[in-house]
């Protein structure tokens, strides 16, 4: 598995299940502010917000779903279109045969009981207009998760608007671009493979806005930045997207803020590469660039926070630096250790330095009462979001006397 698959928390609860008709599908329950543990956000929510949310459509003019007020049911994210096409005709069948039922769910759509009715009645309960649109959404995402590259270039030909319309995913934020599939879908564990960057391309040369669509919670390169899609990020930087734009998980922060604060060193070189601007002494640790940055004028609390930054990227020079500068190696940041939250995102390097410092492992968290070995068992206990380095994380940890 690729190795930088997923960060940002909340992670969804999943749990692979098939619906009466066999459809395998992906049953989630998204951790909230109220959940009790780490698990569920990335950092404490007085500062960062979790964008995500599950949700069942009901806007008809996103991604061509149905009419308000029709049966709405979310569709399986690992939708197989000839099970859907069998459902249809068992639906037809059903309703020919006089099941009043199922004559009631084509009645809604058609007049007549014939299979083109029975599709369409199935495509207006998964929330789209039309069966056509149902079939290429599932396409759409098949193509994305395997990573065919081809097979979405010449699906995105047929019809350039699949490069643009909104996709409907219950992984994926109410309305959300196309892009923002593209930006979770390794985080969610629906893809395996390191060609974001080439599906990304694809959708850039078919039309896809780099910086997303009106009334998108984040930009794409946010998105990419968020969850560690350094292909991604590479593809929109070179298209020209907004360094500058402002998010929401980080309140006020650009890009470069939401790579720095989830851990993602490489999209974070990148973008100060391209010309991202370092704006505050936490986004300077978190990229190991101190020149021009004193933590001498900055609050306790801001230098807290560039220690964690520091640790989560594994910039050992700032962790150096910041230490010199008098700061406490087990000063807390947001409830917890700088520690804490190097083992929540699997940051060995991190992890490793700070215990060569002095970070004592057997502290414990202000809310939680965790040590920084529960936090890291805790994200590997989760379904997504955990990387491979949190193995080596945990044995570091249980090395050093943490419980």
């Amino acid at each position: 598995m690729h190795a930088s698959n997923g960060y940002r928390s909340d992670p969804p609860d999943c749990g692979f299940t098939e619906d009466p008709g066999g459809v395998q599908t992906v049953s989630c329950s998204m951790a909230v502010e109220a959940a009790s543990g780490p698990a569920g956000r990335t950092e404490s929510t007085s500062t960062y917000l979790a964008p995500h949310r599950l949700y069942v459509p009901s806007d008809p003019a996103v991604a061509g779903h149905a009419r308000t007020g029709e049966m709405m049911t979310d569709l399986p994210e690992r939708a197989d279109l000839g099970q859907l096409r069998r459902l249809a005709k068992e639906l037809h069948r059903a309703a020919a045969n006089g099941d009043p039922q199922a004559r009631a769910r084509i009645s809604a759509v058609s007049a007549e009981v014939r299979l083109s009715s029975a599709q369409l009645a199935l495509a207006r309960e998964y929330g789209f207009a039309s069966w056509r649109r149902l079939r290429d959404e599932v396409e759409r995402r098949r193509l994305i998760d395997s990573g065919d590259v081809d097979g979405l270039r010449r699906l995105v030909a047929s019809d350039p608007d699949l490069a643009r319309d909104r996709v409907q995913s219950c992984l994926s934020a109410p309305g959300a671009s196309v892009w923002n599939y593209v930006g979770v879908a390794r985080f969610h564990r629906m893809a395996d493979h390191d060609r974001m960057g080439h599906v990304a391309r694809v959708l850039l040369g078919a039309g896809a806005p780099v910086d997303g669509l009106e009334g998108d919670g984040e930009t794409p390169l946010i998105t990419a930045a968020s969850y560690g899609e350094v292909g991604m990020a590479r593809a929109l930087v070179d298209a020209g997207a907004d360094l500058e734009a402002i998010g929401k998980a980080v309140p006020g922060g650009t890009a470069l803020a939401h790579a720095v604060a989830f851990g993602w060193p490489e999209v974070a070189d990148l973008l100060v590469e391209a010309g991202a601007v370092i704006h505050d002494l936490v986004e300077a640790a978190g990229t190991g660039r101190l020149d021009g940055f004193s933590s001498e004028n900055a609050s306790p609390a801001e230098q807290a926070r560039a220690l964690r930054a520091a640790a989560v990227n594994g910039r050992i020079g700032a962790i150096d630096a910041l230490l010199a500068s008098g700061l406490y190696v087990n000063a807390h940041a947001e409830g917890a250790t700088a520690l804490h939250w190097a083992a929540w995102e699997g940051n060995a390097a991190g992890v490793r330095h700070l215990l060569s410092k002095g970070a004592d492992p057997t502290l414990l968290d202000d809310e939680y009462e965790m040590t920084a070995l529960g936090w890291c068992r805790h994200r590997l206990n989760e379904p997504f979001g955990w990387r491979d380095s949190h193995r080596t994380v945990e044995t570091l940890l249980v090395d050093a006397g943490s419980e």
